[in-house]
């Protein structure tokens, strides 16, 4: 089996509202790692899910920013084609550097708010190409997946933005190179 097959849109979906759900239960329901360092613990996994999501999805772009060119060019008709080549060579590079940061907890919070402004761009585009009947390949992930976008990509999104909305808004958490913004004590 492989990797596509399993990061779905319905698995992803599935996986960023479960984590959301755990963090929620943490932090308002009964905590059961201990309090604060659970929640801490929870907010970390957030941000390393987020790094992942992030850099993950930039590894296929940055390898070919031709042929995202053309994906862009195709799927996403509202960007002027003068913008094109810009974009396919500037968003994989914003999105392997904010995950790298969120990974490594160096500037966390900047990268956790390019995440969430990226979500958003992300999902708006996705709505503007369903509701227009656009049917192709978001690009996210992999660039030749034969999964077309759907209304489960769109609520993946949204789910992503939850979950780097907490990270955002978060105190911190565990394993951050950001001392002074990590709860670490």
């Amino acid at each position: 089996m492989k990797l596509e097959d399993i990061l779905n849109d319905k698995t992803l979906t599935f996986a960023g509202a479960g984590l959301t759900a755990f963090w929620c239960w943490v932090r308002f329901g009964q905590p059961f790692f201990g309090g604060k360092n659970g929640e801490k613990a929870v907010l970390t996994l957030l941000r390393l899910a987020c790094g992942l999501l992030l850099t993950g999805a930039s590894l296929d772009k940055l390898g070919d920013p031709a042929h995202f060119s053309k994906l862009i060019s195709q799927c996403y008709d509202f960007i002027p084609a003068s913008l094109n080549p810009l974009t396919a060579v500037v968003v994989p590079w914003l999105e392997f550097f904010a995950g790298v940061s969120l990974l490594l907890g160096r500037k966390w919070r900047g990268a956790a708010f390019l995440f969430c402004g990226l979500m958003v761009l992300y999902s708006l585009a996705i709505l503007w190409d369903l509701n227009h009947g656009i049917d192709c390949n978001c690009g996210c992930f992999k660039m030749d997946s034969p999964e077309k976008m759907s209304w489960w990509t769109l609520a993946r999104d949204i789910g992503f933005l939850a979950m780097g909305f907490i990270v955002l808004v978060s105190p911190g958490g565990y394993a951050a190179l950001d001392r002074s913004t990590s709860l670490n004590s």
